[in-house]
């Protein structure tokens, strides 16, 4: 939440974030007033663990997914579902984006940005393709594919321009980070960005401790070594600084 803050604060980076709440009752019946969709996940939390989807069926019902579970609630009860589900964990509530298929499945953009001396650079970049249409997230822990980012944005569904495309997302993600490493000692930065079905880009969540196991095997040999070689940097600007 201190990120997304930081974010929302910016005029221009604003709006590319969706509307980001902490979790409470008369927050979650504000937004499930104002969205279709939202979604309700831990404020610190890996791997798309204990992320929930709820969606509005019609005025009176929705359908709460999480995980490999589905449910048909109430909205009037939404809040007495998901308190019992939260218990007193640290959650918050974003706006649903209606993301871009590939294939018919949802999919999402990982893009690792590093600072290994005064400049941020883009180092790690993949697509995430979630493992069915209906995927609450696009974690690949959580069963999505990566590939590399041209070719899902030279195939999806609703293919707009790849190399716009590219461009919005690489300008959005130095904007981001340069915004948070100012407000915070940050080196590196996992962004989860994505493009919705109109083509618009959108801000996520930022990661501080990216996982990019998978990751680098979608990259070519120059952006690897790119990879490894900020990485060892950083490690040792962080040894001498201890």
């Amino acid at each position: 939440m201190k990120k997304t803050r930081a974010l929302l604060e910016h005029p221009i980076i604003a709006q590319h974030v969706p509307e980001t709440v902490w979790y409470n009752s008369n927050n979650l019946i504000k937004m499930v007033a104002q969205h279709s969709v939202i979604y309700i996940k831990p404020d610190t939390g890996c791997q798309g663990n204990r992320v929930m989807r709820l969606k509005k069926v019609n005025e009176t019902d929705g359908l709460l997914a999480f995980e490999d579970y589905t449910k048909n609630i109430s909205l009037a009860d939404a809040p007495s579902v998901l308190n019992s589900i939260i218990s007193k964990r640290k959650f918050i509530i974003q706006q649903g984006i209606d993301l871009a298929t590939y294939r018919n499945c949802p999919f999402d953009i990982r893009i690792v940005m590093q600072r290994p001396y005064r400049t941020w650079e883009i180092t790690l970049t993949s697509a995430k393709v979630a493992s069915r249409e209906q995927a609450v997230v696009t974690n690949v822990s959580k069963g999505a594919q990566d590939y590399p980012l041209i070719d899902i944005l030279q195939q999806y569904d609703q293919k707009q321009n790849p190399t716009a495309t590219i461009k919005q997302l690489v300008n959005l993600s130095h904007q981001i980070c340069h915004l948070l490493g100012i407000k915070y000692p940050l080196r590196i930065i996992g962004l989860d960005m994505a493009v919705d079905k109109h083509g618009r880009i959108w801000f996520i969540e930022a990661n501080t401790q990216p996982q990019c196991a998978r990751c680098k095997l979608v990259n070519d040999k120059i952006s690897q070594h790119k990879y490894e070689k900020a990485r060892t940097i950083i490690k040792g600007k962080t040894k001498n600084h201890r």
